[in-house]
């Protein structure tokens, strides 16, 4: 892989490379899609944080949250004390 500077100090011809858009262009719309599902994943987080909570404060044991929510123990614990998920 190339570098996308090349220079030495003080180079006048100095220049950095942009990759053509065949390489660039698809590479752009994954983290665009990468940038949403996290966006996505941590909007999710925490509804399902807040749903835990509620679930918690209605009475129901640490086990059937774990059961229903799929989270580690840890996780869950996390929530429970307010913290994101994410």
């Amino acid at each position: 892989m190339e570098p996308d500077w090349k220079f030495r100090i003080g180079d006048e011809s100095a220049q950095y490379s942009v990759p053509p858009e065949d390489i660039r262009l698809p590479l752009e719309a994954a983290v665009a899609k990468l940038r949403e599902a996290t966006e996505a994943s941590r909007a999710a987080a925490l509804v399902l944080g807040e749903e835990i909570r509620v679930a918690s404060s209605a009475g129901y044991g640490l086990g059937w949250v774990l059961e229903a929510s799929s989270l580690s123990s840890a996780d869950v614990e996390r929530v429970l004390r307010g913290e994101a998920l994410f």
